[in-house]
């Protein structure tokens, strides 16, 4: 898990922007897919399941992140 942990870290901070994400949820808080959230690297998540994550709620409701729900 740790390792796992510094690869998504070493990711996000190469700055990679406006990113379309495919998963079927977005993580949660400083986690996963969560993670890239807080580094604003999402523009576009395509997901069955919005989760819990609090910070993928106010990109989402202020406009800063699209959303694409399927089945």
């Amino acid at each position: 898990m740790v390792f796992q942990r510094g690869l998504i870290e070493a990711l996000c901070k190469q700055g990679t922007k406006d990113l379309t994400v495919f998963s079927n949820n977005c993580g949660v808080d400083d986690w996963g897919l969560g993670l890239r959230l807080s580094y604003k690297q999402i523009k576009k998540m395509v997901s069955s399941y919005v989760g819990e994550n609090k910070i993928f709620e106010q990109q989402y409701l202020s406009g800063e992140l699209e959303v694409e729900l399927i089945p």
